[in-house]
């Protein structure tokens, strides 16, 4: 019996900005050691998600970074 060890990880969308917003959040995630990543859909704002597992720390991240602006 084999198990599967592949899951596909569900992306939450966390922000919606512009690509000086997303740069600078992308670097803040990283630098917590949280995956994130962006989708384009070629209007003017761009969507930044994450994994599913980590969208409380993601948004700890985001929301800490705003509070301070």
């Amino acid at each position: 019996m084999m198990m599967n060890t592949k899951r596909k990880r569900s992306q939450v969308n966390v922000f919606k900005g512009s690509p000086w917003e997303i740069a600078a959040l992308i670097n803040l995630l990283n630098a917590a050691y949280l995956h994130a990543s962006i989708v384009d859909n070629g209007s003017k704002d761009i969507h930044l998600f994450v994994p599913s597992e980590e969208y409380t720390a993601a948004m700890k991240v985001i929301n800490g970074r705003e509070s301070k602006l």
